[in-house]
């Protein structure tokens, strides 16, 4: 049996005030990603206004906003405020709900990043938000010849990243390869996981990989070699199995706890 069971080609949609995205997964692939919701990647390489994601809710989910180039200034309804630069993170669990914005600047050599959603558990939807940042210097990285791995949560080589997911079994890292450099992954049988290998190619267990494409993984080991030089997250989570009512940015577990969510937010009650 092959460790890759599919692969899924990033396809472009336009989000928040016009911002194209790269959509590597989203609501039709919840049961095959399962806890993660979706994944989007932007890259723009030149210098420009964008017109980023003005106010808008969220509830029953966590977010993730990582960042290799340019920035983003951010504001929410429960007072927080600031910016992610380059090289930062930030993850926001919504809980009960918030209202938030993240608008996206350029700097000079464009802006490039990941937006994760992360699922809830039906215990977990409905507690007071919360935020945890990785700033610059704070990742965990493990340099090796060819290779650097940026490890976001989870352990990598004896090194844990700076945000503790242990309770929802998620690792996320961040890979580097250099040409012809490879590395060795084990993915826990217990989970579900990916690859989205958004720059360069490679082989994963011997199979080809194609730039802006994930793979869902089997459990076990596998080796990643870079054919030029690529980059890839690497990510999984214990699965929920539960089932997931969404709509828009609200992920709840019945079809009553959404209509209920926006019935806040049509009457101002949602924060």
């Amino acid at each position: 049996m092959s460790i890759i069971l599919n692969r899924y080609k990033a396809k472009q949609v336009v989000e928040g005030g016009g911002v194209v995205v790269n959509r590597v997964f989203g609501n039709n692939e919840t049961k095959e990603f399962d806890p993660f919701l979706m994944l989007d990647y932007f890259k723009e390489d030149k210098n420009r206004d964008l017109p980023g994601f003005p106010w808008h809710p969220h509830k029953g989910m966590e977010t993730i906003t990582y960042l290799l180039k340019g920035s983003g200034e951010h504001e929410d309804s429960i007072g927080s405020k600031g910016v992610i630069s380059a090289g930062e993170l930030q993850w926001m669990s919504a809980g009960k709900g918030i209202m938030h914005q993240e608008m996206l600047k350029t700097d000079s050599d464009g802006i490039q990043g990941f937006q994760f959603w992360i699922n809830l558990k039906s215990t977990e939807k409905n507690k007071s938000p919360e935020y945890q940042y990785i700033r610059k210097g704070e990742m965990k990285q493990v340099n090796e010849a060819g290779s650097t791995v940026n490890i976001i949560s989870g352990e990598y080589k004896g090194q844990n990243g700076p945000i503790d997911k242990s309770d929802k079994g998620i690792t996320l890292l961040h890979v580097i390869l250099e040409e012809g450099a490879e590395i060795s992954l084990s993915r826990d049988k217990d989970k579900q996981g990916f690859i989205f290998v958004f720059e360069g190619s490679g082989k994963v267990a011997d199979k080809n990989t194609d730039e802006m494409t994930a793979y869902t993984l089997a459990g076990g080991e596998l080796k990643v070699k870079a054919q030029n030089k690529m980059q890839f997250i690497y990510a999984e989570g214990t699965p929920l199995n539960e089932p997931i009512f969404w709509y828009g940015p609200v992920v709840m577990n019945t079809r009553e706890e959404i209509i209920q969510a926006f019935t806040d937010i049509e009457t101002n009650n949602f924060v």
